[in-house]
C-alpha cells in the first residue's frame, strides 16, 4: 500500500508537454515587441518560473512597467495558438487513473496562470482527477515559497501527515517547494529540470517516465 494519500503534481513538463507552446508564445511576444526572441533552449531553462520574473530573466532591458503588457500579450497568444500546441505525456492519464482507483486524493499546483491550467486541464480531459487546482491568480505567494502548502493545501486535508503527502515535479522550484514545506518530492527527471541543479537538491526519488509513478499510487 502506498504511503502517500495525496499527490500534488506540477502541470508543465510534469503532467503535459507545453515547451513548443512555450517557445512559440514567448518567440511570438518578442517579435510582436521588435526584440530579437531568446534561443528555444534559453526560453525552456525558465520554464517553471512565472511570467514578471521570465520575462525579466529573457529580456534584463525590460522596463518594469512594460512587463504587464507582455505578460497579456503572451497569454493571448498561448490562448489562441500556445494551447493548441499542448499534449499529455505517455502514460499521464494511466497513471492518474490508478491513483484514482487506489482512492488517492490528487492536486495540481502551477506557477502557470490558474485560468490555463483549468483550461487545459478540461481540454486534455483530465480535470476530473484532481480534487485541487492550483495556479497564478496575481494574490498568491506561489512556488518555491511554501506559503500555498500551509494557507490553502494542509487546510484542505487536516488529517494527512506530511509524510503522507508527495509532490512531483521537473524543476528546481517544485523541488524547493517540497523541501519548504516539508514534504517528499519526486523528480521528474523527463520535464524541462536542469538535470545537475535538481540532482543537486537531492529529490527523494527520481523518475525517467510519469508511467514509474505507478510504483507510488497503487495498494
Amino acid at each position: 500500500m502506498s504511503q502517500y494519500k495525496l499527490i500534488i503534481f506540477d502541470f508543465d513538463g510534469t503532467l503535459a508537454i507545453t515547451h513548443k507552446a512555450i517557445v512559440f508564445c514567448f518567440t511570438k511576444t518578442f517579435e510582436t515587441f521588435n526584440i530579437t526572441p531568446p534561443a528555444a533552449d534559453t526560453i525552456i531553462g525558465t520554464i517553471g518560473i512565472n511570467l514578471p520574473n521570465t520575462f525579466k530573466i529573457l529580456h534584463p532591458a525590460i522596463e518594469e512597467s512594460a512587463i504587464p503588457e507582455w505578460v497579456e500579450t503572451y497569454r493571448s497568444y498561448y490562448r489562441t495558438e500556445g494551447e493548441k500546441q499542448v499534449e499529455l505525456f505517455t502514460g499521464t492519464k494511466q497513471v492518474l487513473q490508478l491513483a484514482r482507483k487506489s482512492e488517492l486524493s490528487l492536486g495540481v499546483f502551477s506557477n502557470k496562470h490558474v485560468s490555463f491550467v483549468n483550461s487545459l486541464l478540461q481540454k486534455l480531459k483530465i480535470n476530473s482527477f484532481f480534487d485541487l487546482i492550483l495556479g497564478e491568480n496575481g494574490e498568491m505567494i506561489m512556488k518555491p515559497e511554501a506559503a500555498v502548502f500551509h494557507s490553502i493545501i494542509k487546510p484542505l486535508f487536516p488529517d494527512l501527515d506530511n509524510s503522507q503527502i508527495l509532490m512531483v515535479g521537473d524543476t528546481a522550484i517544485d523541488l524547493l517547494f517540497a523541501k519548504n514545506a516539508g514534504i517528499d518530492v519526486c523528480w521528474a527527471a523527463y520535464g524541462y529540470g536542469d538535470r545537475a541543479q535538481c540532482l543537486a537538491l537531492e529529490p527523494t526519488f527520481a523518475i525517467d517516465d510519469i508511467s514509474e509513478l505507478a510504483v507510488f499510487v497503487q495498494y
